[in-house]
Parts: C-alpha cells; structure tokens; sequence
C-alpha cells in the first residue's frame, strides 16, 4: 500500500499535464466550455489532490511485520 500511495502524486502530475494541454487546444479554437470544464473540474480538482497527498504523506521506512 505505501508504494501505490507513492505514486499518487505522479499519476496526478500525468493528469494535469494532458489536462492543461487540452484546456490549451480548446482556448486556441476558442472552444470556452470545454476550457472551462477542463479547467475547473479536472485542473483544480487534481491540483488540489497533489497538494492534500503532499502535505499528508510522510518518507517514511516501510516496517516488516
């Protein structure tokens, strides 16, 4: 389980960058409500969980029970 909680962070970082490069395309055919959904829904959203994951996710030595 340590291991996959990780990795979060990085599966979020990989989500943000395809995020903003659609939210990029849709702003440049002046496509509005999809920049808008891409930005506030997904954008933010992941954002927001690379941060909670961040702050909430201590190194620590993995115990051998």
């Amino acid at each position: 389980m340590p291991v996959q909680i990780s990795r979060l962070p990085h599966a979020h970082e990989i989500v943000l960058e395809e995020a903003r490069a659609m939210a990029r395309r849709a702003a440049e055919k002046g496509d509005d409500g999809t920049n808008d959904i891409i930005v506030s829904d997904v954008i933010r959203r992941n954002e927001l969980q690379v941060w909670f994951i961040a702050e909430h996710v201590v190194e620590m030595p993995l115990a051998h029970v």
